[in-house]
């Protein structure tokens, strides 16, 4: 019985041996490969708006404009700008320089930076206006606006 009993052992201790001798392991090393697109984005410009008195002694400087630009992280990016709303032509013009053709009075626009280098939040800038002064205008009432002019909308152009 005893030699029965070491013969089991002996056996299952094989078992156990050669199973353990399966469970091995080995590894690899991969590489992964990013492509990462960079892009910026531009918010909604708000308008430009001007008062003017006829023939003021100093020039007029425009409020609103105020726009920002969300660009990915260290991209460079430069502003541009063009008369009129067709399709943008980068790289654009500093500034732009317009007669209004509803109330003939002419304006400048440019922006309040050449660009910046995007860092992955939205950063703000501005569209800016001045209106040189001396300048008489058309108008037949007491005040009027330029709701009909059809050379009203300008281009800023993002370049990145």
């Amino acid at each position: 019985m005893k030699k029965l009993i070491l013969a089991a052992t002996l056996l299952s201790g094989l078992g156990v041996s050669a199973w353990m001798a399966q469970a091995a392991s080995t590894s690899g090393q991969f590489n992964v490969n990013v492509t990462l697109n960079s892009t910026c984005s531009l918010a909604a410009i708000t308008a430009l708006d001007f008062t003017y008195t006829s023939f003021q002694g100093a020039a007029a400087t425009a409020t609103g404009g105020g726009f920002s630009v969300t660009c990915t992280n260290t991209l460079p990016y430069t502003f541009g700008l063009q008369a009129g709303s067709g399709a943008a032509t980068p790289p654009g013009a500093a500034t732009v320089t317009v007669t209004d053709n509803a109330v003939n009075l002419q304006y400048t626009v440019g922006t309040s930076a050449a660009g910046g280098t995007g860092n992955g939040s939205a950063q703000s800038y501005n569209v800016t206006g001045t209106m040189v002064s001396g300048q008489s205008g058309t108008c037949a009432t007491a005040s009027c606006t330029n709701a009909a002019a059809t050379n009203k909308t300008q281009t800023l152009i993002l370049n990145f």
